[in-house]
């Protein structure tokens, strides 16, 4: 997988356990037990025994595939109710890393909630231990503080770990959007001719979600292309032979294989030159040069490439598919699918649509699962352009998620749907299509309009977890069924 992938990346957990240990023997309304159980030592050996407790469950239910979880920290403090700067210079030192505080404790842990949000300005994430039989109120009371200042503070109440592990999915998706870096491959019109639904304006991208663009003039890419050093062209050779070795069919001239595969290594050069790990570039704009016919060469296997090895990469200038294609890498961890999206007119049930791209990957069902069996088949009819295909018709039935953000980027499309169907798989040209069904395509086509013809979709039923993303990033969220 590339070095920069956004699939590598993780939300970085900082555990506190939190417990008000009493240095005095005293029984009253905020004091419970008698004998040994008001002493120091028994409250001390009962909070470890809780805190070891959370420890188990930080290596047991943490979803490390998301997380990186640092060593926990046990905060004790004293009914004087003092924090001393020397107690949180400890328990903060590793704040330099922490992206997140995962709170825990005994009683009274909302205060003390409250002085760790207010220093580090993280989130805080709270959730009862396994086996617990209710929620974590301390959690309750420091939101609702926290909330109320109105100053950004944010908090996460999880009801069991699966639940947890849904908010750190959501917040990891955050993060590597924010840091993302695309190489946005220019020829002339910044917003392509072939997707004007990508987007208003690309500060609008930058303001919403963080990630940073880089342009750059598409047409150099082919230049760097023919300066590759002799180990690069070799680079490619490899990839090429090794596409063709593990192919399901090739259906196109083995030879040909070679111009696409010395595109994507140019572009890879290109990427790691200005440290980007997200690519797009126009597609019509380029096409128009008669470079692509002139070298024999399209970039659909450049980007499908850039997917299955956790590098969104989108066809058409689309930064909008781009940023939808990194939602579902980071959530999902599964290469994501796009193309056109159409109703299906001739269908009297008024449920079919059909989605079409040459962007099928090996890794679609997830980029620890085993390679789907590809087919190649040229783009052009002079059988040059390698893409790869896939039958959809296999996974009939299949959950599928499709996802599309508004030009502004206010606003998150979510269509739930099931494979239906797979269509000219291996016709020439930019051919493939998925179908699928929807409860009302009409009503789907009423959504569409006011987001555009490019959808991203990915293998399962995502809905909630993109739905949270979007109210976590402020955008309103429309669901198709």
């Amino acid at each position: 997988m590339f070095e920069k992938s956004i699939v590598n990346q993780k939300l970085v957990v900082q555990p506190l356990f939190i417990s008000l240990v009493h240095l005095n023997a005293f029984m009253g309304p905020c004091r419970y037990g008698i004998g040994e159980e008001l002493t120091y030592d028994y409250e001390m050996r009962q909070a470890q025994k809780t805190f070891q407790h959370f420890k188990d469950d930080c290596d047991t239910y943490l979803d490390e595939k998301y997380v990186e979880v640092l060593e926990p920290k046990f905060l004790e403090w004293h009914e004087d109710f003092a924090i001393s700067e020397e107690v949180l210079k400890d328990v903060l030192s590793e704040d330099y890393r922490a992206d997140v505080y995962l709170i825990s404790g005994t009683r009274l842990l909302a205060y003390v909630s409250t002085v760790i949000a207010k220093r580090t300005k993280k989130p805080l994430l709270f959730v009862p231990l396994s086996g617990a039989k209710y929620s974590r109120r301390g959690g309750y009371d420091a939101s609702a503080h926290l909330t109320a200042l109105h100053q950004g503070y944010e908090t996460f109440n999880a009801l069991d770990y699966d639940d947890l592990n849904r908010f750190f999915r959501i917040l990891r998706a955050r993060k590597v959007i924010s840091k993302m870096k695309v190489m946005y491959g220019l020829r002339n019109n910044v917003l392509s001719f072939g997707c004007v639904s990508s987007f208003i304006n690309l500060q609008d991208v930058t303001n919403r979600f963080g990630t940073e663009i880089v342009n750059f003039n598409a047409r150099e890419i082919l230049t760097m292309m023919d300066e590759l050093t002799n180990e690069e062209v070799a680079e490619a050779q490899k990839i090429a032979d090794d596409l063709l070795r593990d192919a399901n069919g090739v259906h196109m001239p083995a030879e040909n294989f070679i111009n696409d595969t010395k595109y994507f290594v140019a572009v890879r050069k290109l990427m790691k030159m200005y440290d980007c790990n997200a690519f797009t570039q126009p597609c019509f704009e380029m096409c128009a040069t008669m470079e692509l016919n002139r070298r024999h060469l399209t970039f659909c296997l450049t980007h499908c490439l850039n997917k299955d090895d956790g590098v969104p990469s989108a066809c058409a200038s689309d930064i909008n598919t781009l940023i939808c294609y990194s939602i579902i890498m980071s959530i999902a961890r599964k290469a994501p699918y796009m193309g056109n999206v159409m109703v299906c007119l001739e269908d009297k049930e008024h449920k079919l649509c059909r989605i079409n791209h040459d962007m099928c990957s090996k890794k679609m069902k997830g980029f620890d699962e085993p390679d789907l069996p590809i087919d190649y088949v040229s783009f052009a009819k002079g059988n040059w352009g390698v893409t790869m295909r896939y039958n959809f018709a296999e996974d009939l039935g299949q959950d599928i998620t499709l996802i599309n953000i508004s030009p502004d980027m206010k606003r998150l499309l979510i269509t739930k749907a099931k494979i239906a169907g797979c269509d000219d798989w291996l016709t020439q040209e930019c051919s493939e299509a998925l179908v699928f069904s929807v409860s009302d395509n009409r009503k789907f086509h009423e959504k569409v309009v006011d987001y555009g013809h490019h959808h991203a979709v990915v293998y399962g039923d995502y809905s909630e977890d993109f739905a949270a993303f979007a109210k976590l990033m402020g955008m309103e969220v429309e669901i198709v069924e």
